[in-house]
């Protein structure tokens, strides 16, 4: 592709001076142990909040969309008005484009003939949800969050429905913070219709373990338990044992083991945290590792921070720290060629990743937003790939 084709210079500098102020993404694999050991200190067998990282893929031909046109200078802020969930416009077979780990208040703008609107919209697993269109238009879209006392991860469907992870601690006696166990306390395993009527509302809690959310399909939700990867059956609650930590190589889940993971069909991909520049991938229908692929052999890389499967499972999105340096690439999942290589605008001094989600809206174009996550004024920058 044409190495011409770059970012201009003017909004390459917005991108990066409102990237540069976020925080780091708490919610990636990395966070495991800490919440784990925040969940023990509770005394409950509470969830670990598992926000598997998705990222922000860019690359030669990247075309950074900020949104409608900003030269009009924006009337005062509003508040976003309460709105029905809705399933994000896009393509059949588009991935959602969920803002998981979203935290604080995020800006957009909306143009309608010369106004631009500024519209301030606050975001919390404990309250809303996010979710970006992806037809080009860059709407937010909200979700109330339902069915548990907060969503700790959620995964859109392509038809229409939610399904989340989260605790329930309103139930009559159940103390909130520190104190004793209290039998009862459920772990809901939430899902919602389009319309955000809750279908169902399940606990998956086993006493004393730890339970995480790594994705979703029609038919099952994939859930990490000390046991293994586990295929939980929406319908009936049945849950199977796919893969083993064992079988992936690691003593297990919640010990800062893996360092990131993405599931599409019966394709996992995983990066341990002892070859952390190493993509490993299995096949959960037997156990079985095909390949793995070191990144340090084409690229100057320190660590893996996120992982993301395309739709069809041929290519792996990576993003990877090249010292201070937050780099993407995407990478042929049976042989491990990269593609489609380049920094990502975060900002050189950014001491961790920002959150960052992306859709595969189909084999050549991607869309993804980058955010902050540490409450408050958020960042919010989005952005498209056309390969």
């Amino acid at each position: 592709m044409d190495r011409t084709d770059r970012i201009p210079q003017d909004v390459d500098t917005l991108v990066r001076e409102a990237a540069g102020a976020m925080p780091g993404y708490g919610g990636d694999f990395a966070d495991l142990p800490r919440i784990a050991r925040r969940q023990r200190r509770r005394r409950t067998a509470g969830t670990v909040a598992a926000a598997v990282a998705v990222l922000a893929v860019a690359g030669i031909g990247v075309t950074v969309d900020r949104g409608p046109d900003r030269t009009v200078s924006p009337p005062a802020a509003t508040s976003s008005p309460d709105q029905p969930p809705t399933v994000a416009p896009g393509p059949a077979g588009a991935q959602r484009l969920m803002l998981d780990g979203a935290n604080g208040t995020y800006q957009t703008f909306e143009t309608s003939n010369t106004h631009t609107t500024l519209t301030d919209t606050t975001l919390s697993g404990a309250t809303r949800v996010g979710e970006m269109t992806v037809d080009g238009t860059w709407k937010l879209t909200t979700h109330e969050v339902v069915g548990a006392d907060g969503w700790d991860r959620f995964v859109g469907l392509a038809d229409g429905r939610i399904v989340a992870l989260g605790p329930d601690d309103t139930l009559p006696g159940v103390q909130r913070e520190d104190g004793p166990d209290v039998e009862g306390l459920t772990i809901n395993l939430v899902v919602t219709g389009p319309d955000g009527r809750v279908l169902q509302s399940r606990d998956v809690r086993e006493p004393g373990e730890p339970v995480a959310l790594l994705g979703a399909t029609e038919r099952y939700a994939y859930l990490w338990r000390p046991a293994g990867l586990v295929e939980h059956d929406l319908a009936t609650g049945a849950e199977q044992v796919r893969v083993t930590p064992g079988q992936l190589g690691v003593t297990g889940f919640f010990d800062g083991r893996i360092a990131a993971a993405d599931l599409v069909g019966d394709r996992l991909v995983i990066v341990r945290q002892e070859s952390p520049c190493v993509v490993f991938v299995f096949d959960v229908a037997t156990g079985a590792e095909l390949t793995g692929h070191d990144l340090a052999g084409n690229a100057t890389c320190e660590r893996i921070v996120g992982l993301r499967l395309s739709p069809d499972t041929s290519e792996i999105a990576v993003a990877y720290r090249d010292g201070d340096m937050l780099e993407v690439t995407v990478m042929d999942a049976a042989g491990g060629a990269l593609s489609d290589s380049t920094d990502v605008p975060v900002g050189a001094d950014l001491k961790q990743e920002p959150a960052i989600a992306v859709s595969w809206v189909d084999e050549r174009t991607l869309r993804g937003a980058a955010y902050g996550t540490g409450g408050g004024p958020a960042g919010l920058v989005p952005f498209t790939l056309t390969r």
